[in-house]
């Protein structure tokens, strides 16, 4: 259950600013990602996300289209009034974001395949230090239908990040400096009968940090192995029984600790442009010897859906409740609560408005032995507003506004806001 959310005043809406134009993930959705980081690049993955769908029938074009390829760069001049995410002691600088990148397409009766390759550079005017940020990214998502009865699904995620991303769970909200985080999946759907189906997916994920002492307290390998049991109870609906294990193992600290989750859930296709999935039930979760934590025992909730109400106009809801690292030191996992709101509003053929939230309310149980304390909680919540407008087939303008803000009441250090501007332009071919 939510403990101690704070009273806030939200305007809820989407700002997809990524700087290569695409249609929202069934990731979270809502404010854009880091002002040097394109979003396609540093969208979480779902580690549990549904399997890509294979067409019925044989589609257009192929592996050996005339046209797999599109290519995008992208300009950015804005302002970042926060650059280290401090309460005191702000630093703010001007930036030009630079980014670029190539993807492939390519799609017929039995395989979908898509991949992207992207990267950025940054520069700071007034930052202290090193006033550079370097970023890139790898994505690939398949489907392959090995048999009339059995789908073989694969995705992959790496992404070399220097700012927080608070779509990708277990992270902190706070400036650590670069990190990598990488997500693979691996899937076998398996259609018994008509009516009965079973998934079965395996999940690594690895969180490696470049200062070292901040890798020794943080950085840990994540994998999520998953059993699900599907039936077809109505033409629309299908019921889900399904089992997860979630073992997470630190490369440093003393913060090992193993999850399990007991779930039931429905997955609703209303129509081609309306669809839901939830999952509920308990997550129990054991600790190290090492660490002070007691066993955890609560429930787990997540609901992902997205609907298309009119052309070129969308929105999307994400919510989550369970345990996830706590992305702090001293602390094996925090209880999160998140939700990602995004909606995209088509006005003309060449006029698009954005707007998005990302909202998490998280709970921080007793630390290690070595820095004992008692729990406390924090509240996070980033809101954004952006627009798009084509001026020719190949270009587009681009603007948007972020802000966030870290409210922590009782470890007023992790407290800041910061606000986030950019104006810039965008070219695809």
């Amino acid at each position: 259950m939510l403990k101690k959310i704070m009273p806030l005043a939200v305007s809820v809406g989407l700002c997809s600013t990524s700087l290569f134009a695409q249609q929202p993930s069934e990731d979270f959705y809502g404010a854009p990602a880091p002002a040097d980081f394109p979003q396609e690049l540093g969208a979480s993955v779902d580690d549990n996300a549904a399997a890509l769908e294979i067409p019925s029938e044989p589609v257009s074009g192929g592996i050996f289209e005339d046209k797999p390829f599109t290519f995008s760069f992208a300009l950015r001049e804005g302002y970042d009034d926060n650059l280290f995410t401090t309460e005191t002691n702000r630093s703010g600088s001007l930036y030009t974001n630079m980014a670029g990148g190539v993807n492939y397409t390519a799609e017929s009766s039995r395989l979908q395949l898509t991949a992207a390759l992207n990267g950025g550079v940054t520069y700071y005017y007034s930052r202290p230090g090193n006033k550079f940020d370097y970023t890139g990214a790898v994505n690939i998502q398949g489907s392959y239908k090995l048999t009339p009865r059995l789908t073989l699904n694969f995705s992959t995620n790496t992404a070399y990040l220097s700012q927080p991303d608070l779509e990708v769970a277990g992270t902190s909200a706070r400036d650590n400096g670069d990190y990598m985080f990488s997500s693979t999946t691996v899937a076998g759907m398996y259609q018994w009968s008509d009516k009965f189906s079973t998934d079965t997916k395996y999940n690594f994920t690895p969180f490696y940090y470049v200062e070292e002492s901040l890798n020794d307290s943080q950085g840990r390998i994540e994998q999520t192995i998953g059993q699900s049991f599907r039936w077809l109870a109505l033409p629309k609906t299908t019921a889900v029984l399904e089992y997860r294990v979630n073992p997470v193992n630190y490369y440093s600290a003393p913060l090992d600790n193993f999850g399990q989750f007991f779930l039931l859930g429905v997955d609703q296709v209303f129509n081609s442009k309306f669809k839901v999935n939830a999952r509920g039930g308990a997550e129990l979760r054991f600790y190290s010897a090492d660490n002070n934590n007691p066993e955890y025992f609560g429930p787990y909730g997540e609901l992902n859906g997205s609907y298309e109400y009119q052309k070129n106009s969308s929105v999307g809801l994400n919510l989550r409740y369970g345990t996830e690292a706590s992305g702090l030191s001293g602390a094996a996992t925090r209880e999160t609560f998140r939700i990602g709101v995004n909606v995209v509003q088509g006005i003309t053929a060449k006029l698009s408005f954005q707007a998005g939230l990302n909202y998490q309310n998280n709970f921080y149980n007793e630390f290690d032995k070595q820095t004992p304390t008692t729990g406390f909680y924090e509240n996070v919540l980033e809101y954004s507003v952006g627009a798009n407008f084509r001026i020719t087939k190949n270009l587009i303008l681009q603007g948007g506004y972020t802000y966030t803000v870290d409210m922590a009441p009782e470890s007023e250090q992790l407290s800041y806001t910061r606000n986030v501007v950019f104006l810039g332009l965008n070219m695809d071919f």
